[in-house]
């Protein structure tokens, strides 16, 4: 029986070590270096440099759409621009460093290196006017002040560039930049550089130094807030603060992360500034692909106005601009008396060369959201709903499976990356956000979605899977029940008590092996009784102290040894279902012997031929430590198999004690 129950302790143990090394190898692929030698050429035509990057060539995949490079360029002097071959003029002769930074879409390679140049603009190639790119004239859409802008999503790992615009409304001010929130990945983003184009000057302020802000926070008075994501989605909200409200607004804002960086404008000219801020991401963003991050950007002005702009990020796993992410990403599964909510993002990107007129998305959502709690946030491009006056150029909604929602832009015009007359990148891009939400009660496992686009009468690209999952986390046991010896040696031997423990787990996924542990006890009384016909003599004293010597037929012995058990019960559990939940494993243990207490009733023959009892007693107290004893267990517990109450029964078996049961109550915190 013993042998039985280690086999399946340690085949338990095999089956659990086996799938982790299996996902270790799928997890620690080699990443693929480009080593093409990546370059920027220009040529000068007056005083304009034209442009043109010598990056690797894309690797289309198989059976996959056209793969196509976007582009930001660094000029050196604090402009910027995405076409693929931009023409630029600098203001002021000197020397500038030029960089590129290119993005594989739908590429089958390495992400492709940063190349950078050294450009020399002497007296008579400098304009003496300021150059624009479109993609700075477009900028500022959100709120006309202060713009976040991402050259790609964050792909763990490689590295992003980020844009923060500036039009100051005063002639000095600060700019806030806060990454890594709190509640999805406080290590996600590394920072790596800053430019200081415009004479910035970067503020050693750390995020723990909240009071250095506490000052600039009161003097706030109103706050304008918008959001992006590449289109901008078009929301603006403005709030009037008192000093206690204006405190209360940024610490909050401020405690959702845990990353600041901070640093200081002037512009006597009042002229738009633009830095760019180079961010690293890290791998640990692994555990967060599929959702959505969002950086926080605040300008502080000296007028006592501010500005907030919030610019959405998806993580992701490849460069593809048709995805769909979610957030949050990480749900806590403890909070399971309410309803979650779930927002969604579906965005796509036009790669032809003519416009989209009718954009199909079909969206598979997990079956523990119900569809019928959908809720529009936000869309691109904006449109009204068909169930208006107008009938094109707008969106129907229809519910077309228990979990499928069909969303359908009718009439547009959304224009192709291969147009050639396109300047705008974000003008071929599209998207919808929405809110859901989830039934109360939900199993500890993923909830995946997923959407079918089609583009006109092409064929449906399918998007990426968009997982949510529930946080890793610890669950805290109690455990109380009864011992009892179900079979010992000796038939009349009992091992009874009270069993208390305390233990720690996973909160228990769903379908998946896991460990527990425990450290409990239970105090026990071992009881023998025997009854031996047997005849012989005692010296007995009697009242006066006088030996006499009595005869006896029989001996009855009353053995009673109290202990306290130590025991730590190491166990693999699974979940079969919400109810049912088996475990094996084994105990280590010892015994605190607290007493040992024996009592001899001899059965005394009278002269007279009545029968009476003499009784021995011998105490003897103890405080020693038993032999530490191993003893295989199963485990069954019916109920609340994830948290909360269930009722639990054990089995184990030791050499010393043999067969014994456990019937225990244990709740799952």
């Amino acid at each position: 029986m013993r042998h039985l129950f280690s086999t399946l302790f340690f085949s338990i143990i095999l089956l659990a070590t086996v799938n982790a090394n299996t996902k270790l190898q799928a997890d620690t692929l080699a990443e693929v270096i480009d080593d093409y030698d990546s370059k920027i050429n220009y040529d000068i035509n007056g005083q304009a440099f034209h442009f043109k990057p010598d990056i690797r060539p894309l690797q289309q995949i198989p059976g996959g759409r056209q793969a196509f490079y976007t582009y930001l360029w660094d000029f050196g002097d604090g402009n910027f621009s995405t076409e693929e071959k931009p023409v630029h003029t600098y203001e002021k002769p000197g020397d500038y460093e030029v960089k590129l930074y290119a993005t594989n879409n739908y590429d089958n390679g390495p992400p492709p290196k940063r190349p950078k140049r050294k450009t020399t603009v002497s007296s008579q190639l400098a304009s003496n006017t300021k150059s624009t790119s479109n993609f700075q004239k477009l900028f500022f859409a959100s709120n006309g002040v202060l713009q976040l802008y991402k050259n790609s999503d964050a792909l763990p790992g490689q590295d992003m560039a980020l844009i923060v615009g500036v039009k100051p409304r005063s002639e000095k001010g600060k700019v806030i930049i806060l990454t890594n929130e709190k509640d999805i990945n406080p290590h996600g983003f590394e920072f790596a550089h800053q430019s200081t184009y415009n004479n910035e000057t970067i503020d050693s302020t750390s995020f723990q130094e909240k009071h250095k802000l506490k000052s600039m926070w009161a003097q706030v008075k109103e706050v304008t807030k918008t959001q992006s994501g590449s289109p901008d989605y078009g929301n603006k909200e403005i709030y009037h603060f008192s000093e206690k409200e204006a405190l209360s607004y940024f610490s909050n804002l401020h405690n959702s992360y845990t990353t600041i960086s901070t640093y200081d404008i002037s512009s006597p000219n009042f002229s738009e500034q633009f830095s760019i801020i180079n961010l690293n991401v890290t791998p640990e963003m692994l555990a967060d692909t599929n959702t959505i991050v969002t950086v926080t950007g605040i300008y502080l002005s000296e007028d006592g106005l501010a500005t907030v702009h919030k610019l959405d990020i998806p993580v992701v796993t490849s460069h593809d601009p048709n995805k769909m992410s979610t957030k949050p990403a990480r749900l806590n599964y403890r909070m399971q008396f309410k309803k979650r909510n779930l927002t969604y993002k579906v965005q796509f990107q036009n790669d032809g060369e003519g416009d989209a007129k009718n954009i199909r998305l079909e969206i598979n959502l997990p079956k523990e959201v119900d569809p019928k709690t959908f809720q529009l946030l936000n869309l691109y491009p904006a449109c009204d709903s068909c169930a208006t006056a107008s009938s094109k150029g707008c969106y129907t909604i229809n519910y077309t499976g228990e979990n499928t929602i069909e969303f359908l832009f009718k009439d547009i015009a959304l224009p192709g990356t291969a147009a050639p007359d396109v300047a705008d990148v974000d003008s071929t891009k599209g998207f919808i956000r929405f809110n859901v939400q989830t039934y109360k009660k939900l199993k500890n496992k993923s909830l995946t979605a997923y959407t079918n686009i089609f583009f006109d009468k092409n064929d449906p690209i399918r998007t990426n899977n968009s997982v949510a999952r529930f946080r890793k986390g610890l669950s805290p046991l109690i455990l109380a029940g009864i011992n009892q010896t179900l079979q010992n040696n000796n038939a009349a031997s009992k091992n009874t008590g009270v069993a208390f423990s305390l233990g720690l787990a996973p909160i228990a996924p769903y379908k998946k092996l896991y460990w527990q542990i425990e450290l409990g006890g239970f105090s026990h009384t071992n009881t023998k009784k025997n009854f031996t016909q047997k005849r012989g003599e005692i010296n007995i004293p009697d009242l006066e102290g006088k030996e006499q010597y009595k005869v006896y037929d029989g001996i009855d012995s009353i053995s009673k040894m109290q202990n306290i058990r130590l025991h730590i019960p190491l166990q693999i559990r699974y979940n079969f279902n919400s109810l049912v939940s088996l475990g094996g494993g084994a105990t280590i243990g010892t015994d605190i012997n607290l007493s040992n207490k024996r009592e001899t009733n001899y059965h005394i023959i009278e002269r007279s031929g009545e029968q009476g009892i003499y009784t021995i007693k011998d105490d003897n107290d103890k405080s020693s430590l038993s032999p530490i004893r191993y003893a295989p267990f199963i485990d069954l517990n019916i109920g609340r198999a994830y948290l909360g109450p269930a009722l639990g029964f054990r089995y184990h078996f030791d050499n010393s004690i043999k067969h014994n049961g456990q019937v225990y109550f244990i709740w799952r915190l």
